[in-house]
């Protein structure tokens, strides 16, 4: 869990992005306290706040807080044992779990920090260990055995979802639930971004290197996409049976970053539950009508993360560097790559090339990335 998590109470914004929210869905954003905040009737949906029962934060062994992320979505392995999918650090307290521990909706913050068992709706089972120093992450990611009776499918102010993950596309137009900033609309910005990820509990940087990842913005009008809290939460496409793209997990002033879901569902070797079937000429190819505009192949876009790659050194060594990844060029179909700054600054602006093997590179503001 991420420094800055530790005061997490933020209220639930409403947030409009390429594609409008029902006016059911904006009128629950705007209620006090959120609801996704609450303790709410079994069956709970899902999107909303939760974790482990032990997310206690202790300084020289003395309790001095708690923290929560979201429950955000259910899987099922091959033999249709069901699962809450969220992330190791929300579920597993970053690789220090137990399975067989509860896991409580809502969280221990939305609940001045009880630990109260009535609470469980979930026991931890499994996690993807995360690397911290010089190893790679793919995924930051965990599940936990649902209670009989206790968890539906269905997402808070969404509602069913598709089995089938979609494509993520440079341009999709893309949707959360979450804990903090509820549920908000934005864009696919990057692929295959390679980030440093903070999950300091502290002031000192507790840093772990994820690649392949997908970066999201949110919309002109409201730029906020996720907020520290909604660590967890499911990024689905839009349409009435969204697909699921990412796991959300990490994020910055600017930017949010999420695991791809197809490696997500792969290194837990489980599958999404889904009640609703896209319908082929409207949702999933309507979304990707809209991410063509952007006018990029996924040859141009591996093409460009190729060359990246052969230069990977030299972008990080910019100074204020957290990461890198391919966003869209100045030019239909172009690819560009981008690099991700703590600050934009004069140092930052000479000490980077204009291009690398012809692909155009561009820097970015987008603060430090910390675990939300």
């Amino acid at each position: 869990m991420s420094y800055e998590m530790k005061a997490a109470f933020v209220a639930c914004m409403l947030t409009i992005g390429v594609a409008s929210m029902p006016q059911s869905a904006s009128a629950q954003c705007d209620v006090t306290p959120p609801p996704q905040q609450t303790a709410l009737s079994r069956p709970i949906p899902l999107g909303i706040s939760g974790g482990n029962i032990n997310s206690i934060l202790r300084t020289k062994g003395k309790a001095t807080g708690c923290f929560s992320g979201t429950l955000g979505s259910m899987v099922q392995d091959t033999d249709g044992n069901q699962y809450i999918l969220s992330n190791n650090h929300v579920l597993a307290d970053q690789n220090q779990a137990k399975p067989g521990q509860l896991i409580v909706q809502p969280g221990l913050v939305d609940i001045a920090c009880l630990d109260a068992t009535s609470d469980a709706v979930a026991t931890f089972s499994q996690t993807i260990k995360l690397k911290f120093g010089g190893g790679k992450n793919t995924v930051d990611a965990a599940i936990a055995a649902v209670e009989s009776g206790d968890v539906s499918p269905e997402i808070l102010n969404i509602g069913e979802i598709a089995s089938s993950p979609a494509t993520p596309k440079i341009g999709l137009p893309v949707q959360k639930m979450g804990r903090t900033s509820c549920l908000t609309t934005g864009v696919i910005a990057a692929l295959n971004a390679n980030v440093k990820v903070n999950y300091s509990e502290t002031s000192k940087p507790k840093l772990a290197t994820f690649i392949n990842q997908i970066v999201v913005t949110g919309s002109p009008l409201t730029p906020t996409f996720g907020a520290p809290g909604d660590s967890g939460s499911l990024i689905l496409n839009q349409g009435t049976c969204p697909a699921p793209v990412a796991l959300l997990f990490a994020g910055s002033t600017s930017v949010t970053i999420g695991n791809p879901i197809s490696a997500v569902l792969s290194e837990l070797n489980v599958s999404m539950v889904g009640t609703c079937t896209p319908a082929a000429a409207t949702d999933e190819a309507q979304a990707d009508v809209l991410a063509a505009n952007v006018g990029m192949s996924k040859e141009v876009v591996a093409s460009a993360a190729a060359v990246r790659d052969r230069h990977e050194a030299q972008l990080m060594s910019i100074p204020g560097a957290v990461g890198t990844g391919i966003g869209a060029g100045d030019e239909p179909g172009e690819a560009a790559i981008e690099v991700y700054l703590e600050k934009l600054t004069p140092e930052a602006q000479a000490g980077s090339p204009k291009k690398a093997e012809g692909v155009p590179v561009k820097l970015i503001e987008s603060g430090r990335i910390f675990a939300y």
